[in-house]
């Protein structure tokens, strides 16, 4: 039996045992499945069964990694499973410039570099990308360049969504990206419901960051081009809808700089912009409704980091816009990015919560290890390098022997004593952290503020948690939060919607049910109405 028969052989039989027990959790769904008859009298099927089902309890051991359990035959039997799916997912947060693939960027980044402006462009691009850059000659060189590598991290990240950006200058480049994204997720992953987050101005005084030929376009060119591509997308596919989501930069530096003196006074200059495209064209009153705030938020987490963009956001809620923001994503320290959190709900009255993964660590694991960490490094006397977290943990924490703390950073080794004070130190800062943490929390719960999850982009980008299986979805899940998932810049991060749902199963097969993703990700409360769904699924099979 070859892996495409396999395959198919395996989606049959779990659409059967799914709709069969209405959708129970994954270590439920597959020990039933090995009891099944069509399992027990086909060796191969009841081989690739069992062997997932090690390999699945390997990774929840950390004896197996992500990439072993999506390459597998059950697997794959349960993506097309997912894509099957009759209702359509809802992708809750996803950016332009990370999910446009190599072969739509490269005819036009081939134009840029052949045009008269070829060598401003190629030192652009080698000034973002660096050795990294060795030119492009064809596909495969863009894909490398707007992929993110093995063990780079969150400023890399940011670094490389500046390709797409090059060819981003006017509204026609808009409508194609929009047409091109639709088309790509509805047709390979079964999403009919995009909320795209686009940067409304992309003005900077950050040199890196600066697009030749940005000026040639307007804020309403960008909005009417995105609008105009989803739209004729629409047209073919009615069961397609979308929410256009401007994003504003956070970073103080970020706006522009040559006609505006402040950040303040660009960030207003855009909320009048934005208000004013609204008024113009009454036909996007029910697609622009909702705002968005990005970027590296490590150095905005205080009161007075939120007062900038304060008065603008206060104007879009009083004209009925949603504010969401990316916060919780990164941070100096744990307590830093809850702290931030809480801020954007105090202060900008955030409806949704991107990220929020700040409010998913387990503070007494966090700071644990980080004291495991410490105390390996200080045994062989190395010093904590500044600005790493340990160092910034350590700064962070309330020590009533300054000493001990003074001794870590310096890599000089601890007496039992001091490494019991350390100890302590350590146990009293976690469960202040833990305290403050489900404060937030439970307020993002009354509030009934609602928190998009994304795995890979949260495991790929921080480092927070060791693992996918240690990702807090199913946590949140059990707490009553309000989810949503999305992959955030897919091309760069090398994902797709069906596998940040297949990771967050697989994150917690004994509780998480089946159908309980499905609702989320499809925004279907009706479990009845899924339960009746996974049996029209049953069905159709038996009809082939």
């Amino acid at each position: 039996m070859n892996e495409e028969i396999l395959t198919n052989s395996l989606y049959k039989q779990l659409v059967e045992i799914i709709s069969d027990t209405n959708g129970v959790s994954l270590n439920d769904t597959l020990e039933l499945l090995s009891y099944s008859q069509e399992i027990k009298v086909n060796p191969q099927l009841d081989k690739s069964t069992q062997e997932f089902r090690r390999l699945l309890n390997g990774f929840q051991q950390d004896e197996v990694d992500i990439s072993t359990l999506l390459r597998h035959s059950v697997s794959q039997a349960l993506f097309q499973f997912f894509k099957t799916f009759p209702l359509k997912y809802h992708e809750d947060h996803i950016h332009l410039t990370g999910s446009l693939t190599a072969d739509f960027l490269y005819p036009y980044l081939e134009k840029l570099l052949s045009s008269k402006d070829a060598k401003i462009y190629e030192q652009k691009i080698s000034q973002a990308y660096g050795k990294l850059y060795k030119g492009i000659k064809n596909v495969s060189d863009v894909d490398h360049l707007i992929r993110l590598q093995e063990g780079e991290q969150f400023m890399t990240y940011l670094k490389i969504l500046y390709l797409p950006k090059l060819v981003l200058t006017n509204r026609l480049m808009h409508k194609k990206a929009a047409y091109h994204m639709a088309s790509e997720l509805y047709n390979n992953y079964n999403v009919g419901n995009i909320r795209l987050k686009f940067t409304l101005s992309r003005a900077t005084n950050i040199e890196n960051e600066k697009i030749p030929g940005i000026e040639q376009i307007t804020e309403t060119d960008v909005v009417l081009g995105l609008n105009d591509g989803f739209k004729d997308f629409q047209k073919e596919h009615p069961d397609f809808d979308y929410v256009l989501s401007p994003c504003f930069r956070k970073e103080a530096d970020f706006f522009d700089g040559e006609h505006f003196e402040s950040k303040k006074d660009h960030f207003n200059h855009q909320v009048d912009q934005l208000l004013n495209i609204i008024k113009k064209f009454p036909e996007l009153k029910d697609k622009l409704v909702e705002v968005d705030t990005v970027g590296n938020e490590k150095e905005l987490y205080r009161k007075r980091h939120f007062e900038e963009m304060k008065q603008g956001l206060r104007k879009l809620q009083l004209n009925g816009m949603r504010i969401r923001s990316h916060h919780g994503e990164t941070w100096k320290t744990l307590k830093k990015g809850i702290q931030s959190v809480d801020n954007s709900m105090n202060i900008w009255h955030i409806d949704t919560l991107e990220h929020g993964l700040s409010l998913g660590i387990n503070p007494n694991y966090y700071f644990h290890r980080l004291y495991q960490r410490i105390i390996d490094l200080n045994a062989v006397k190395i010093p904590i390098l500044k600005n790493t977290s340990e160092y910034l943990e350590l700064l962070d924490m309330q020590w009533n022997d300054p000493k001990v703390k003074e001794k870590l950073l310096k890599g000089q080794v601890l007496t039992e004593k001091e490494k019991e004070i350390f100890l302590k130190t350590k146990f009293h800062t976690a469960t202040e952290v833990e305290h403050y943490q489900h404060d937030v929390l439970n307020r993002v719960i009354q509030k009934n503020v609602s928190l998009v999850a994304l795995p890979t982009s949260n495991m790929k980008l921080t480092g927070s948690f060791p693992d996918y299986k240690d990702h807090p979805f199913s946590w949140w899940e059990k707490k009553g939060v309000r989810l949503g998932v999305g992959t955030d810049n897919y091309i760069t991060l090398d994902t797709n919607y069906i596998e940040e749902m297949l990771k967050i199963l697989y994150s917690d097969p004994d509780n998480l049910k089946i159908t309980k993703l499905l609702m989320i990700c499809t925004k279907e409360n009706r479990r009845a109405y899924i339960g009746h769904l996974l049996w029209e699924m049953r069905k159709k099979l038996k009809c082939e």
